[in-house]
């Protein structure tokens, strides 16, 4: 029940977002969303203190400027982002128990993060600490074999790029276990063309858009297939389960 109204809250906020360029419904799911006070330093020179509302997607944290401050019905004018693929945190800056720092691996750019209270800073950096892992642990398996994990409130799955067969995956959060693609289709090296976009609604999708090439690992019973999307300019490469419906099998 209390997930209900977070979302619409982070639905409002997210629609108030002025001047990103980018697909928000291509960088996953929306982690966290809170008010920070930011020091930007670039080159060895520190601004002052602003206040920034940041937002942190499974794939990019966006900073964002507050509006109509003051107003029920505030708007965010974007300012700077860092996509996960980059990301690099530090955990604790000047001993102060609510800042940590996040930057650009590569860029001389560093945003300093103060929280308002220690346990929304502990949140934040546990929350980016589990996204990074999660990159390192795939980055990782790109070079191992095989491996398909059931972990709690969704699957994650390995696969190198140049693999072959296809084994069964365990079983989806909602009790319904997907089946082994038939035996011609195992041996899966061409991409499929998406037709159609499709937005994820649960934390074990992902979004794919008209146009697109994803890789089918796997299908189930329930019209859907568990794809692999290649990096692209736009986004880090992904894994999880889309409409079967919107992808041109045939």
């Amino acid at each position: 029940m209390s997930l209900v109204p977070k979302r619409c809250n982070d639905m409002m906020n997210l629609g108030r977002l002025q001047g990103y360029e980018g697909k928000l419904t291509s960088q996953g799911k929306l982690l966290q969303q809170e008010t920070f006070c930011v020091w930007e330093q670039d080159g060895g020179v520190l601004s002052r203190s602003k206040e920034r509302r940041v937002f942190l997607f499974e794939q990019i944290i966006i900073f964002s400027e507050l509006l109509r401050k003051g107003s029920n019905n505030p708007g965010y004018q974007f300012k700077n982002s860092i996509k996960v693929t980059y990301l690099a945190m530090q955990e604790s800056v000047e001993g102060d128990p609510c800042k940590f720092m996040l930057w650009s691996r590569g860029s001389a750019e560093r945003f300093t993060l103060q929280a308002s209270s220690t346990g929304i800073k502990s949140t934040w950096v546990e929350n980016i600490a589990a996204l990074l892992e999660a990159q390192n642990n795939f980055l990782s398996a790109l070079q191992s074999p095989i491996e398909y994990q059931k972990k709690e409130g969704g699957i994650s799955v390995t696969r190198p790029l140049s693999s072959g067969r296809s084994p069964s995956a365990p079983p989806t959060p909602n009790g319904h276990a997907p089946q082994p693609l038939p035996d011609s289709d195992q041996d899966v090296q061409e991409l499929v063309l998406v037709l159609q976009d499709f937005v994820a609604v649960r934390e074990d999708e992902i979004c794919v858009f008209r146009g697109e090439k994803v890789q089918i690992l796997a299908s189930n019973q329930q019209g859907q297939s568990l794809v692999y999307r290649p990096a692209n300019s736009d986004s880090p490469a992904a894994e999880g389960w889309v409409a079967r419906s919107a992808l041109d099998t045939q």
